[in-house]
């Protein structure tokens, strides 16, 4: 029987082919919609391996259309086509048509990040149309917005509308409509007024969000800003919101009054004129009034200041001599003949005649009248008899070894009494004014 022959140990295993991908889109809802209501773009993105980084979405255009893309969670595709399985993601976009006519979405590029290949791929959405209409009776409205409801409120400030030249008036209007989204909220067009400047604000918009319900209202807040630049009377003109109902399929509308202004002329003329282009973008401002007695308390700080800079090295000398006179004082305060006899106090009350004695010549050469080096036979007559004892008695002390075993020529009451009595003595006598003159 012949031998089977061996297997090719070198056979080749057939690489894998490269991931496809896929896109797909559609509108919802796919027929006619009622301009001012939303349109949802489905976009799919497909593939036969995985994703490795999120699909990077763009933002695209469509004229008369506001496009927003909301901050959802992506939603997770998997399915079989023709035998094969693909992997993918899925997001809606959001198409808000403003008025009645056929919208073009025109294709737009997506980048997809898919497994297994190191570069990424770019895909282009299909291109759609969908169509807006108007119901009938909004036809004459020149924004249609359509909500199930809509409040809309006013503010003016100042609120008495009493104002005096170069002041600013600030009127906001309030749009708030339930379930819809605030970007959809159209803008609020405020009328000139003859003899004022008028300086639109960045609009503030605002959804409100609660946990379970989702979305429950938006709001849209416009304001302008009237500058008066001289006296007179001035009236701010009605302003007219309009929006279809949806619940009742009618145009509602809400007239906001208008507004009285009296302004009277201003006590000073302004030093400074306030920016146009920081009143048209919202900018904090304020009118500078300076008046006479404002001015010279200024130039009178100016000027002192002036001094204080110009005076700085001789303020900075004074205060280092002062500080050398403080510094003495404490070394002569420390080193004087009061320190110095509260030591010998402490000293002769211990009983230690080791410490007496030098804190006795200490305090003596504190004193300064007993000569350099002071000397214990210098004393005044009659206080030398208890320390000369003393002073003897440390001598043989040091003197002779013996000397330890010698009873003290005093207890410590005793010292402490001796050098009491001694200080006493030879206390200086305090020089007192005599309240009569000399006498010739």
């Amino acid at each position: 029987m012949a031998a089977d022959a061996p297997a090719d140990a070198t056979a080749k295993v057939p690489a894998d082919p490269a991931p496809r991908t896929l896109v797909r889109a559609h509108l919802e809802p796919a027929g006619p919609v009622v301009a001012g209501s939303e349109v949802k773009l489905v976009v799919e993105l497909l593939t036969t391996s995985w994703f490795t980084e999120a699909p990077d979405w763009p933002l695209f255009t469509v004229p008369g259309a506001i496009v927003s893309l909301p901050d959802e969670q992506a939603r997770n595709l998997s399915e079989d086509i023709d035998g094969v399985r693909w992997f993918g993601v899925s997001r809606a976009y959001r198409i808000a048509p403003q008025a009645g006519r056929t919208y073009d979405v025109a294709p737009f590029a997506i980048t997809l990040h898919p497994g297994g290949i190191a570069t990424p791929v770019q895909v282009m959405t299909p291109a759609l149309r969908f169509v807006a209409t108007l119901p009938p009776g909004a036809e004459q409205m020149k924004h249609f917005f359509a909500a199930p409801r809509v409040t809309v409120t006013q503010k003016i400030e100042p609120p008495n509308g009493q104002l005096r030249a170069g002041a600013i008036v600030t009127r906001s209007i309030t749009q708030t409509a339930s379930g819809t989204e605030s970007m959809l909220i159209p803008p609020v067009e405020f009328g000139d007024v003859d003899g004022l400047k008028r300086y639109a604000r960045t609009p503030v918009t605002h959804d409100v969000v609660q946990d379970r319900a989702g979305l429950v209202a938006g709001e849209r807040t416009d304001s302008v800003a009237y500058l008066a630049d001289h006296s007179g009377r001035f009236s701010l003109p009605p302003v007219t919101i309009e929006w279809w109902d949806t619940a009742t399929q009618k145009k509602q509308s809400v007239v906001l009054p208008g507004v009285k202004l009296s302004v009277s002329a201003a006590h000073e003329k302004p030093l400074f004129e306030i920016p146009a282009d920081a009143l048209s973008r919202g900018a904090a401002h304020r009118l500078v009034v300076i008046h006479g007695a404002h001015l010279a308390i200024a130039a009178a700080l100016v000027l002192v200041l002036i001094a204080l800079i110009g005076a700085r090295a001789r303020l900075a000398d004074c205060a280092r001599r002062l500080r050398g006179r403080v510094h003495a004082l404490r070394e002569r305060y420390r080193d004087g003949e009061w320190r110095a006899r509260r030591s010998l106090y402490a000293a002769a009350r211990h009983g230690d005649l080791r410490r007496l004695i030098p804190a006795l010549y200490r305090w003596m050469e504190r004193r300064g009248d007993l000569g350099k080096p002071a000397r214990v036979d210098r004393l005044p007559g009659g206080a030398r008899g208890d320390i000369s004892a003393i002073a003897e008695v440390v001598a043989r002390h040091y003197d002779t070894a013996s000397a330890a075993a010698q009873p003290a020529p005093a207890t410590p009451r005793g010292l402490l009494d001796a050098v009491r009595e001694l200080t006493k003595r030879t206390r200086k006598p305090r020089r007192r004014a005599s309240p009569l003159p000399p006498l010739n």
